[in-house]
């Protein structure tokens, strides 16, 4: 019964993330094939008072990067969102294979450290791009630059 109640909780859990997945996605591409959405969007304090990266600069464009398959590109504009997606492929590799096998253990685990490293990630980003940004004048994302070098 225990092995029963089990499965019954995986399968549960394995549809609740993919029923997420699927209205996330399909919000990226409303979003994505929407001029209208994209032209909505709040400013940033951050980005307008002190004219720097805040640590969330950059994320929506690496998720449009990563839906249009430019995954390097993804990677330098935000590397949270890549993360993010190798995690999800573990999870799903994972579920699938506990789902399939049927044997009552469990092929997948969400980690402490994955929090931990997610943290670091948004961190170090955001340091390493301002200090690229102030010290060496190289912007990859290009919004910034033009303050910096009249500044000079």
């Amino acid at each position: 019964m225990e092995k029963e109640q089990f499965f019954k909780n995986e399968r549960k859990a394995f549809i609740w993330v993919n029923v997420g997945c699927i209205l996330l996605f399909a919000a990226l591409m409303l979003w994505k094939y929407s001029p209208a959405l994209q032209a909505l969007h709040a400013p940033c304090s951050i980005h307008e008072i002190l004219h720097l990266y805040c640590p969330g600069c950059g994320g929506t464009r690496a998720v449009y990067e990563f839906l249009n398959f430019h995954w390097i590109r993804s990677f330098c504009t935000h590397p949270l969102v890549l993360f993010i997606a190798v995690i999800l492929v573990e999870y799903y590799i994972g579920a699938i294979v506990t789902l399939v096998r049927n044997d009552g253990k469990r092929y997948y685990y969400l980690r402490v450290w994955f929090c931990y490293a997610a943290l670091g990630i948004v961190i170090l980003n955001t340091i390493l791009r301002n200090v690229l940004l102030v010290y060496f004048h190289y912007d990859y994302i290009g919004d910034l630059l033009p303050y910096w070098m009249q500044s000079l």
